[in-house]
């Protein structure tokens, strides 16, 4: 089963990645995780941990990390396992195209996902750019 969303926010490219893969800081602005930690620098192979509001914590690794431009992880668990791509591409007008491809397999899995959980997910995702072109706004009048 595969998710997939977008959306085109308004930013500084620099600032959404700093924002983006502070992994600790996310629940300060993101209304989809209550808690997060990484253990090591932010690439291939550090491992890292998250916790989305009313979910279970997710242990995760990452798998790639293409600076400015893309991230990927994956979170095996004993159901199944996700795999998670999250994009970002500079456009005209400082603005960012943010995608994000959540691959979900294991049969228990993704009939969980399939009944309960890919509409909540398709808009946690939105949400989360929506508070992340917010928190460049912040910094951007911070700066000013």
């Amino acid at each position: 089963m595969k998710i997939y969303e977008e959306r085109t926010i308004a930013g500084d490219i620099s600032d959404v990645w700093r924002i983006a893969t502070d992994v600790a800081k996310w629940p300060d602005w993101d209304p989809h995780e209550e808690a997060g930690e990484i253990h090591g620098p932010f690439r291939a192979g550090t491992t890292a941990m998250s916790k989305p509001r009313g979910g279970p914590v997710a242990r995760w690794t990452l798998t790639r990390v293409d600076p400015l431009h893309a991230w990927a992880l994956v979170n095996p668990m004993p159901i199944g396992k996700l795999e998670v791509e999250c994009c970002y591409e500079a456009l005209p007008g400082n603005c960012v195209r943010c995608e994000k491809t959540m691959q979900v397999s294991g049969w228990i899995l993704r009939l969980l996902f399939w009944l309960h959980f890919e509409k909540a997910t398709r808009h946690d995702m939105q949400s989360t750019w929506i508070a992340l072109e917010g928190r460049c706004k912040e910094l951007s009048a911070e700066l000013t």
